[in-house]
């Protein structure tokens, strides 16, 4: 558990899906959580999050609270990737938005890498970097889980070729397509990790931002290994397989609340109503939250009214 004070105030292309297949994924109303408002007349505070599932809910889920707790909440979810959203962070379209420690150091604060010995040592560069900043920004209290990367293969595929590590996968690669993401090949942590500590050299690599269609893309056979994130709710499943990384080599990402540094110290009761709903998420609330969305068709908003109802945070 990572603690905190309470603040004082290889070529790429489109990945081509069915017709029918991007229907079947897409029931999901994710893009409808992007707007919205309240009416409390109390502050007013702007939540974002980044273009996938976890991200939604876990804006909804801060959305929500802060409503319950006579905050006017505006949302902006599900608006893009890391350097959309921290821009607009810093240009003021937004208040807060959950954000991975380790994406936070690299991507947003631009360390060269987020090679640090623990999940706390982490965090603490993450705050530091972003209470420099002008304007300046912090964090607040993360989840209880880590988020990191995992490369994925069909158990079929497992079985054919004879994998079990990320260094079997290596091994392969010229003879297999790789399911990746536009942040994931940007962000030196994620695939260019992966190419630096393993020599991989993959046939092909489609890019496929939707979590939902690429793990589509491992059942349709349009690619044989995929990278998504520990926490992906498609990870239950029995044909798949997770192959192990030996190296070490993925960097802490918890994910935290960056907040404007001004607005919290104007609002400091804002910490107050969404550190307990963070530290209350462990990975596999945030599994089953993220397969009723992904696997269940649920809409993000119900999903998150239903966990913070069971869990006392709403009357």
């Amino acid at each position: 558990m990572i603690t905190r004070n309470t603040p004082s105030n290889t070529s790429v292309k489109k990945l081509r899906i069915t017709l029918a297949g991007l229907l079947a994924l897409t029931v999901v109303p994710l893009a409808a959580a992007c707007g919205g408002s309240g009416s409390s007349g109390g502050p007013s505070i702007t939540v974002g999050s980044k273009n996938f599932t976890e991200q939604v809910v876990l804006g909804e889920l801060y959305a929500q609270v802060l409503e319950e707790e006579d905050f006017d909440v505006n949302r902006k979810l599900d608006l893009g990737n890391v350097t959309t959203l921290d821009q607009a962070l810093q240009s003021g379209n937004l208040t807060m938005y959950p954000e991975y420690t380790g994406t936070s150091l690299v991507q947003a604060l631009g360390e060269e890498d987020a090679d640090y010995p623990s999940p706390q040592a982490t965090y603490d560069a993450a705050e530091e970097g972003y209470e420099s900043r002008d304007p300046a920004a912090t964090l607040l209290a993360p989840v209880d889980y880590n988020n990191s990367y995992a490369i994925t293969v069909p158990k079929d595929v497992a079985q054919e070729y004879d994998l079990e590590t990320v260094e079997d996968l290596a091994g392969v690669s010229d003879e297999l397509t790789l399911a990746s993401f536009g942040e994931c090949q940007e962000n030196p942590a994620c695939f260019p990790n992966v190419k630096d500590n393993y020599d991989v050299n993959f046939e092909e690599v489609t890019l496929v931002d939707s979590l939902g269609l690429r793990y589509q893309a491992l059942k349709q056979g349009d690619a044989q290994a995929a990278i998504g994130f520990t926490t992906d709710a498609q990870l239950l499943s029995d044909d798949l397989v997770v192959l192990d990384e030996e190296k070490d080599i993925w960097p802490y990402y918890y994910a935290a609340p960056v907040i404007d540094q001004s607005y919290l110290d104007e609002h400091p009761r804002v910490a107050d109503v969404v550190n307990p709903v963070s530290e209350s998420l462990g990975v596999n609330d945030i599994r089953n939250l993220n397969g009723r969305v992904d696997l269940d068709n649920e809409d993000p908003a119900d999903v998150a009214e239903d966990y913070l109802e069971n869990n006392g945070f709403l009357e």
